[in-house]
């Protein structure tokens, strides 16, 4: 059975060191920031303080968007799954952006094609604009060139929920991956 091509971003699944999966509040967007984050999208510092923005194929990743808090123009505080781009805060104020960061976090994502031989090697995300209705991400996995360097490393077929591995190699396939050039391992700031 062929793999369904429905990308939905990196999920974090499991702790490479049986830890807990946790996500890191001491990050922001800027009120009225003009960019859309979806939840399970590749984020990356912006250079300016503690801002975020989406990362792009090549840039080094900070870690994964799962959602902010903000206040309203109206004064409702606001918890939201994604970012639309151009929202204002009550007085300007930022948006705390939760981030997952750590580097021993595993994530469940689709990769635009694997073959076994890939698994162990980098690749870089496609960044696609996710679902504005639903507010999920469709990063996935770039398959188009696997290498010694990325911003992902694979390492293996991912299990659906329940626990068995139906994904197969080839187009769409759902793997798991670890973030690999990432700000927080040492890599190069925004």
């Amino acid at each position: 059975m062929a793999n369904l091509d429905t990308p939905n971003g990196f999920n974090p699944v499991r702790h490479l060191h049986g830890g807990t999966v946790r996500y890191d509040d001491s990050y922001t967007i800027p009120s009225g920031a003009a960019y859309d984050l979806f939840l399970g999208d590749l984020v990356r510092l912006t250079g300016t303080g503690r801002d975020i923005e989406d990362a792009a194929a090549t840039e080094t990743v900070l870690g994964v968007f799962a959602g902010c808090r903000y206040v309203a123009a109206n004064g409702d505080v606001v918890w939201a799954k994604q970012w639309v781009s151009g929202t204002v805060t009550s007085g300007t104020q930022d948006a705390v952006a939760f981030v997952y960061t750590d580097p021993a976090i595993v994530y469940r994502a689709q990769a635009t094609t694997i073959a076994e031989a890939d698994v162990g090697l980098a690749a870089d995300v496609l960044a696609t604009a996710g679902n504005a209705a639903t507010g999920v991400s469709a990063h996935e996995v770039n398959g188009a060139a696997y290498g010694a360097t990325g911003q992902l490393l694979v390492i293996g077929l991912a299990k659906e929920p329940d626990g068995i591995n139906p994904a197969e190699y080839g187009a769409n396939a759902k793997v798991e991956c670890v973030i690999f050039e990432g700000q927080r391992q040492g890599g190069t700031p925004a």
